[in-house]
């Protein structure tokens, strides 16, 4: 019976053979020959179940499954549907986190108007501004240029650090959603108080015209931008406020998702708005209606895309609405045009043609309140969670960058306990070691930014030059000027060695939990050679830190060869290899695919600068004034508690940083190893056709 159906089906399979050798296969003949070749191996799988057939039909399905479906070139499709797609339709379902950010802006920003009028002089700008800012706009409304302050430095130099600026603290607004939302909220609330009085500002000096023409040429995508951020931020905490039927680390999973994905939707805005700042504000003397139009054609393009287009999306019979939405819009926009006609307002047609697309956007959230249109039925696709237990973490397979870098936090949120045990105990090492055994003193060995008081003070000043140069802060970690002898260096060296030992023990022990019948016996001397090992590792990354202070080419280096030194020190302590074979293992490894390694790294790196940006962005400044405040102490003591305490926590947060980069490299070690020898894969194939129980795909695969 088995001769007589290969004789019947040879045939068809050899053409199928053929087909697949050809360099462009006809798609339509080979879908067709696929489904006649997965209904002989169904029946191969029913009838000779330990035959040699069933083997070959099942490798002849699998080659051409994975021909037409896992070698697919996208084409890019992704990239595009994200645009299209994917980021309209998240818009759409965080229109209520997105309206409420707006209002977070607007309604300061009206509060900020009325403070300023209500402030003698210019008193509430200034403390809103500060005094530098005031004092040279009003030198420029003087000699006859309020916006001069846009003229000054080169373009490309002037769009480079606005791009790089803007983007830092829009990636504040969104991380420091991570509090709650309430890091969100509280920075979006000043960041309209602060636009508010620059804005009464110019109205006071009598330059309100020259100002919005100004200002709102970029600020017409920056100001979206910073809202966007804030709403990616409410979106990000919503999940530990209400976590609803999931777990809050469930919850808050899916929502870092979609403020993710909100948070790359602003990267063009704020790329648009540092041109434009650049290149096109600084134009003055063109005509004020061509610049009316240009800032209104602006705020439609945002309404349209990051407004209209999810609507139109997400819900169905908007677009037929949409012809009287904007009729609504003009109606509104003529009888405000009125308004600023009776009340005598200089360029009134020019602010009723900027206020169009706002009208539109109140009318469209007006109707969206009213149930006007309804929603489609789930056209936002469902987050899908995976378990992201030790159970379903493999070391056996080949990952994407992404799959290790999820697998990444399963293994550190397991082991969480042990981490933040460990990271709270180096941390108080490495205060105890470089304030006991540095010779300067506390209040000069360490500064933050705008301590106590000056911070509250200066709040919005110290929001708004937060971005990346704020790494001086971090660099205080790792002064090494002393060299070796350096209180810093030996306490970065010790603590990074053991948070880098508990990482790789964690892996271990998770490894052995799965693939072992046996508990592994540990040795005194096994466990104090592979510390050994990992020091050496954490003494070569601290000596290119300690070298970039004489040579700044290590400062790039170091970023570069990290890489390769984390997948050096895994090799050594899975492998059990010596200094030398480890080095030699590690390089073919971290060649086998280079792109997983530098994709991992990139991954890691963005959350690490992340957590940065969390710790010192002054709410931990925040939290040691209020504790401050709850002992009498001298102002001296006051202040060398304060920084020790500061110290103190931001090293916890540092010290919990590396163990994620030990942690990805140790999977990222698995997965190279699995690409370049498949002994995972040899392994069930030699088990192929061993077992008189094997039925169905699942054993197969």
């Amino acid at each position: 019976r088995e001769t007589n159906f290969i004789k019947q089906k040879k045939e068809k399979w050899m053409e199928l053979e053929e087909t697949m050798s050809e360099t462009n296969p006809n798609p339509d003949k080979l879908n067709d020959l696929f489904v006649q070749i997965t209904d002989d191996l169904s029946y191969s799988r029913t009838f000779y179940p330990n035959r040699s057939v069933r083997v070959y039909l099942n490798g002849l399905a699998q080659q051409i499954f994975y021909s037409i479906y896992k070698n697919k070139k996208s084409g890019g499709r992704k990239v595009i549907q994200f645009w299209t797609h994917d980021l309209p339709l998240t818009l759409y379902q965080s229109r209520k986190e997105l309206l409420l950010a707006i209002l977070l802006f607007w309604i300061p920003f009206i509060i900020g108007c009325l403070s300023g009028f209500l402030a003698p002089d210019t008193e509430f700008a200034r403390q809103m501004i500060g005094d530098a800012y005031i004092d040279m706009t009003m030198s420029n409304i003087d000699s006859g240029d309020p916006m001069a302050i846009y003229k000054q430095g080169g373009q490309f130099a002037s769009f480079l650090s606005l791009f790089t600026h803007n983007l830092s603290v829009c990636f504040l607004y969104f991380i420091i959603g991570s509090l709650f939302s309430i890091g969100s909220i509280a920075l979006m609330i000043n960041w309209g108080l602060y636009v508010g009085s620059i804005q009464y500002f110019f109205y006071e000096q009598g330059t309100l015209t020259p100002s919005i023409l100004g200002i709102w040429t970029h600020g017409s995508l920056e100001i979206p931008a910073s809202i966007l951020a804030g709403a990616a931020g409410i979106i990000l905490g919503k999940g530990l406020v209400f976590p609803g039927t999931y777990s809050r680390m469930q919850a808050f999973t899916i929502t870092a998702r979609r403020g993710i994905k909100v948070m790359i939707g602003t990267i063009p805005l704020v790329l648009i708005a540092a041109f434009i700042e650049a290149y096109i504000t600084r134009l003055t003397e063109t005509p004020d209606l061509l610049r009316a139009l240009f800032i209104t054609f602006n705020f439609v393009v945002v309404l349209y895309y990051y407004v209209i287009l999810p609507y139109t999306l997400g819900t169905k019979d908007f677009m037929s609405k949409l012809p009287l939405m904007s009729s609504i819009a003009v109606l509104l926009s003529v009888l405000f045009l009125g308004v600023l006609m009776i009340s005598g307002v200089e360029d009134a047609l020019i602010f009723t043609i900027i206020s169009f697309p706002i009208m539109l956007f109140l009318v469209v959230q007006v109707f969206d309140l009213l149930k006007q249109f309804k929603e489609k039925n789930l056209v936002v696709e469902e987050e899908k969670l995976a378990a992201n237990k030790e159970d379903d973490l493999s070391f056996e397979e080949v990952k994407t960058p992404g799959k290790i870098f999820k697998d990444t936090f399963a293994i550190y949120r397991s082991q969480l306990g042990t981490f933040i045990k460990a990271g709270v105990s180096m941390a108080a090492l490495y205060v105890s070691i470089v304030f006991l055994f540095s010779s300067t003193a506390i209040e000069d060995l360490f500064g933050y930014p705008l301590l106590l008081l000056d911070y509250l003070e200066h709040f919005s000043y110290f929001i708004f030059t937060t971005d990346f140069e704020n790494s001086k802060y971090v660099s205080q970690f790792i002064d090494y000027r002393n060299g070796f002898l350096s209180p810093h260096f030996i306490a970065n060296t010790i603590v990074y060695s053991v948070m880098a030992f508990v990482a790789l023990e964690a892996i271990n022990k998770i490894y052995h939990s799965k693939y072992s019948t046996f508990e592994e016996k540990k040795y005194g001397f096994q466990q104090v050679s592979t510390f050994l090992k990992v020091f050496f590792i954490v003494f070569i990354i601290n000596l290119m830190l300690m070298m970039r202070l004489e040579f700044g080419i290590f400062g790039v280096l170091i970023v570069l060869t990290l890489p390769f030194l984390l997948m050096w020190m895994a090799v050594m302590v899975f492998e059990r290899k010596d200094i030398i074979r480890g080095f030699g293992r590690a390089v073919q490894l971290i060649m086998t695919r280079v792109t997983n390694p530098i994709g991992l790294y990139t991954m890691i790196s963005i959350f690490t600068v992340m957590a940065y940006i969390l710790v010192f962005s002054g709410l931990i400044v925040l939290l040691m004034q209020f504790l401050g405040n709850q002992f009498l102490l001298s102002e001296d003591n006051m202040t060398e508690l304060t920084i020790i305490s500061f110290t103190f926590i931001a090293q916890i947060i540092l010290s919990l940083m590396f163990p994620l980069a030990v942690i990805g490299f140790g999977l990222m070690y698995f997965s190279q190893v699995e690409i370049r020898e498949a002994k995972s894969l040899r392994h069930k194939i030699q088990q192929i056709g061993n077992s008189k129980k094997i039925r169905g795909l699942i054993k197969e695969s």
